[in-house]
Formats: structure tokens, sequence, C-alpha cells
């Protein structure tokens, strides 16, 4: 007698994560070594390469990452000259992250990586159905983002 494969449809919950990993690991595949081989860092240049200047502090908010990460991560970025640290000179507690010339060249590369691999993935969308998947995931992000009394991070 043939064995009936139970009916299981992932959630789209567990279609996000899985489409992240996989997501993630091409994007791995195309980093050598270093600081840059780490999800933290490749999320950290994102938001550095659209707010540069802005507080370690705002790195670590806007990134959602612990500030044991962001400070490890930074150091490593650091030692590659990826980015530069420097005190806020208006008030000496801040310290502002910049990306250098060749963390502004590195991130140019890995966003034209990012742009190739989301047209390989989103082959085959309308420009209607692009848009409803890009709204409706917005607002699953928006659902689980911690508020301002929970202030979680991850790693």
């Amino acid at each position: 007698m043939e064995r009936k494969k139970p009916d299981f449809q992932p959630t789209p919950c567990m279609l996000v994560n899985e489409i992240a990993r996989l997501f993630s690991a091409r994007m791995r595949a195309y980093e050598l070594e270093g600081a840059m081989s780490q999800d933290s860092a490749r999320l950290m240049m994102r938001v550095l390469s659209r707010e540069d200047g802005i507080s370690q502090l705002q790195l670590t908010q806007r990134t959602h990452l612990k500030a044991p990460t962001v400070s490890v991560t930074l150091k490593r970025m650091e030692d590659e000259g990826l980015v530069r640290r420097e005190q806020d000179a208006m008030d000496l507690r801040k310290t502002r992250v910049y990306l250098t010339e060749r963390g502004k060249e590195h991130n140019r590369k890995v966003l034209e990586r990012l742009h190739g691999l989301d047209a390989d993935m989103m082959e085959g969308f309308s420009l209607e159905e692009t848009e409803l998947l890009r709204k409706l995931l917005e607002r699953m992000r928006d659902n689980i983002l911690p508020t301002e009394k929970e202030n979680h991070t991850v790693d």
C-alpha cells in the first residue's frame, strides 16, 4: 500500500525565514572572508550607506542588533578599512560611524550583487505583484518590530 505524504503547507513566516536563509547564503557566497562575511556587517553597511555618520547607538537601534555585536563588528570593519569611528565634536560622549572610500566601493559592489539577486528572485512577478508583496512584507516586519517599551535587540 502506498504511503500518503502529509498535507503540510508552510506558513508565510516559515517561507520568509527559508527565503531569508537562502538569500543570506547566496550573499555570503559573494564574500570572501573577514567582517563582510557576517550578516551583521552587511546589515550595518546597508544602514551606513543611507545614514553615513550616525552615532554608534543609532546604528544599534537601526539594525536591532545588540550593542556588543555592533561594537565587535565595527572593530572588524574598522580593521579592514571599511569604516571609521570619530567622536562627535558637539557631544564627546557620542561616537559617529562613517564609511571609508573602501567601504563605499565595497558597498557599491554588494548593491550590484543584491540587485541581481533581487531580479532573479522576482522573475515572473508583475509590477503589481511585486508592490503587493513589498507592502505585505513591510506589514509583517512592522507587526514584529519591538515597541519602545520592549526595546529588544537580536543577533
